[in-house]
């Protein structure tokens, strides 16, 4: 005889955090003006670890359908976010969506201030690019609003998100290295911090730089705890008082290739006679550069339509079990003539 196991009611989780379901359910709903931090933490947790479901037929009976989609960035001015940006426009306003973009400034703060305003605002869904800093929280939110993330993932949800496959990127990069004269590979990258494709990037960096194909390279990975000009500059002045011939510098992201370029202006050093340089992302300058920039390219505008169509399918399917789905697209490698 099967055991049917008893579904959790609004009631369960508000007995095993100690508060009452109206709690819970201004919780769910995205209404924490009279709800203490600690409150939040205790919910989002309790939550998580006993995987709570709402019934996803009284989610879509929540409020009428506003067709606005909540679009938040950790940084709006970062050269992914432009054509991330204008895949999503695109494809949600030819199926009749509107889209409040909001920029966190890589702040958990005003991140999370965004998407409690964007709650109280009524918008259908949400699409993040997060910051790394409200994990508990944007999983809380999942519960009650249709998510999809963009570029990063967070551990153990139950959230859809669409990215780039960042271990296949890096392998990108350091196969092609195998084919030049390369004797040192230094990989300069933000912080991993909670930040899914740098902690991805740096894994599989370490993973190969162990392999027996790569044992005649040296392999380095910096991780700058500021990303600005002054701290760049100072990182390869060391470097390249360091270095020796067919050295490669490998960038993060397309601001770091940007701030490296600048520095080796500075410092009166050529790339590619002094090193090789290959950068994680395209940008719009990286072809119009003296030497134009080899790069790893993101489909970022493709990452865009792919997270718009997403989300506005889970909208559509409201009613409908709609599965998790961890989409990932492949970089490409753009050869010029930095390395």
């Amino acid at each position: 005889m099967k055991i049917m196991k008893k579904k959790l009611l609004i009631k369960d989780v508000a007995n095993m955090v100690g508060v009452s379901t109206a709690t819970i359910s201004r919780f769910l709903n995205g209404k924490y003006q009279s709800m203490s931090e600690s409150t939040r933490q205790k919910i989002a947790s309790t939550i998580e670890s006993i995987g709570y479901q709402p019934n996803n037929i009284a989610r879509s009976l929540r409020s009428q359908e506003s067709k606005t989609i909540a679009v938040i960035m950790a940084d709006i001015f970062n050269p992914y976010s432009m054509d991330v940006l204008r895949g999503i426009e695109e494809y949600c306003s030819q199926e009749g969506y509107k889209i409040f973009i909001c920029d966190a400034k890589n702040s958990g703060a005003r991140e999370r201030n965004y998407i409690e305003e964007m709650v109280n605002r009524g918008v259908d869904g949400f699409i993040l690019n997060t910051t790394g800093e409200n994990d508990l929280f944007v999983k809380g939110i999942s519960l009650e609003h249709p998510v999809v993330l963009i570029g990063r993932k967070i551990k153990n949800s139950n959230i859809s998100s669409v990215a780039a496959d960042n271990a296949q990127g890096v392998k990108l990069a350091l196969e092609h290295l195998l084919k030049t004269n390369c004797q040192r590979v230094s990989y300069l990258t933000p912080a991993p911090g909670n930040v899914s494709p740098r902690i991805e990037r740096v894994d599989t960096f370490e993973r190969f730089a162990a392999l027996s194909a790569f044992s005649h390279i040296s392999f380095e990975c910096i991780k700058l705890a500021v990303v600005d000009r002054e701290h760049v500059t100072k990182t390869l002045e060391t470097l390249i008082a360091s270095s020796s011939q067919n050295h490669t510098i490998i960038t993060g992201n397309g601001l770091l290739s940007l701030y490296v370029v600048q520095a080796a202006k500075a410092l009166n050093k050529r790339i590619p006679e002094d090193f090789s340089l290959i950068g994680f992302d395209e940008t719009e300058w990286s072809e119009i550069l003296k030497n134009p920039l080899t790069v790893v390219a993101q489909p970022t505008y493709d990452i865009g339509c792919t997270a718009a169509k997403k989300i506005i399918t889970t909208l559509r399917k409201a009613n409908e079990s709609n599965e998790t789905q961890i989409i990932l697209l492949p970089f490409s490698l753009i050869v010029r003539e930095t390395a």
